[in-house]
């Protein structure tokens, strides 16, 4: 893979007190999810690791030349790489939203990771072979369940898709009953459980259309 790989980075969303950071190869338009090797947190990144050699820190959207040191795929993470922790990022320039649609359309899916549920159970999830997505929804709403908890409800395609946990950040305090009539959505996969069972299933990125 070499030392260095850009991406169009997607995600900065919230994981183990760290972030979840993913994003597009721009040079294939492949997933890429970026990890450390800090155990505690399963690989989350932290402010550090995010840098660039100015003091500023990486954002979604931007496109960043990131040194790593080789691919780490987990079981159920495939497009997992091992960042060089060493070394600063570049910053390469931002992707617009229709930069990024040409470099990596929205995915059609049967289903969105394996069923239509919020969560895949450990018996199914060795089935579904991926753990990142770009997809197209429509008629989403974001609640508040709780104080700690963001969720939406949405439609992919004629599929009603209910209480999914959201991880991006910028929607933690949008007033609860938000309305976005479209929307590319970014889902992950965690690489391990919340109970022995359940994979909970991530909006990591929304992303307004309209």
């Amino acid at each position: 893979m070499g030392d260095c790989v850009d991406v169009a980075i997607l995600t900065k969303s919230i994981k183990n007190r760290g972030y979840c950071v993913a994003g597009i190869d721009i040079d294939t338009g492949q997933w890429i999810r970026l990890v450390s090797s800090d155990a505690n947190s399963c690989g989350a990144l932290f402010p550090q690791d995010l840098q660039y050699k100015d003091g500023t820190y990486c954002e979604p959207f931007d496109i960043a030349r990131i040194p790593i040191l080789r691919k780490q795929p987990h079981v159920y993470q495939p497009e997992n790489v091992l960042i060089d922790e060493e070394t600063y990022w570049k910053k390469l320039g931002v992707i617009s939203v229709p930069d990024l649609i040409r470099l990596h359309p929205p995915e059609k899916h049967n289903n969105l990771l394996g069923n239509i549920y919020p969560y895949i159970t450990a018996e199914r999830i060795g089935d579904v072979g991926i753990s990142l997505i770009l997809v197209e929804v429509s008629n989403l709403i974001i609640t508040h369940p709780t104080d700690r908890s963001t969720k939406a409800e949405f439609f992919y395609g004629f599929t009603r898709y209910e209480n999914m946990s959201v991880t991006d950040p910028e929607f933690y305090h949008t007033p609860s009953g938000t309305k976005i009539s479209q929307a590319l959505l970014v889902m992950s996969l965690p690489d391990s459980p919340y109970n022995e069972r359940k994979y909970y299933k991530f909006i990591a990125k929304i992303i307004k259309i309209k």
